[in-house]
């Protein structure tokens, strides 16, 4: 069942261009597809409810704006289950302007962690079953690609600490921290497109690294651990 969500772009949501930044783009996401998903039945909360400790960790997200809003600019964000597979959920989104222009686009990967092992769970049947057949996948049906990051950083990498602050109801850095992360090193807050693969999780006091390197046409970042354990790996292009 698709979700209809509305935003508005906050002062603190943007940068100094007034426009609305990537990592703002993606708590959109992110909050509409736990709406979304609370709505459906299948939320960390209705789990509790159902004695189930378990919760949904983000595993891969692609992200294509055609444009970003800007300050007080109000924000649609349609959402939509689009089935998976055995350990994995996608989920689609489109971002909409007040008059229906759309802005973007959005595929990502979803699976589930127990969370006092901290081991992926099946997904239960029901989760596929709310897929509708009507809702046709926005970025194709298998948007994600494999890549991997340079043997060769550009850059000397920066450093930084998880904090409290950080740290989601999962009780690890929540997947829109190393998105603002990794854009640090770079020019440029408003990429025409993403691709992050979330590898394993951060908790807090964790130290990790930030690194770049550009290969025409894409920029690509990894976050990790500082004896190189990948966090997270991405491409970003314009």
């Amino acid at each position: 069942m698709r979700g209809r969500y509305r935003f508005k772009v906050r002062t603190y949501e943007c940068g100094a261009d007034g426009l609305a930044t990537l990592p703002t783009i993606c708590n959109f996401l992110q909050e509409a597809a736990s709406i979304n998903a609370e709505s459906l039945g299948f939320s960390k909360t209705n789990f509790a409810s159902a004695g189930e400790n378990v919760s949904w960790v983000l595993t891969r997200l692609v992200v294509k704006m055609e444009r970003y809003p800007k300050w007080e600019e109000e924000v649609v964000v349609e959402t939509f289950p689009r089935g998976g597979r055995k350990i994995v959920a996608w989920r689609d989104f489109e971002v909409f302007d007040a008059s229906g222009a759309r802005m973007g686009a959005a595929s990502s990967e979803w699976m589930l962690i127990d969370l006092a092992t901290r081991k992926i769970v099946a997904v239960p049947e029901a989760v596929f079953a709310a897929a509708d057949a009507a809702d046709v996948p926005v970025l194709g049906e298998m948007p994600f690609t494999k890549f991997k990051f340079p043997a060769s950083p550009d850059a000397p990498a920066l450093s930084f600490r998880a904090q409290k602050s950080h740290i989601d109801l999962n009780g690890h850095v929540n997947n829109v921290h190393y998105i603002e992360w990794m854009l640090e090193p770079c020019a440029d807050a408003h990429p025409s497109a993403m691709e992050i693969v979330f590898r394993s999780e951060t908790l807090a006091g964790d130290e990790v690294k930030v690194e770049c390197a550009a290969e025409a046409p894409r920029t690509y970042h990894r976050v990790c651990s500082p004896d190189g354990q990948d966090h997270v790996v991405a491409w970003t292009s314009n």
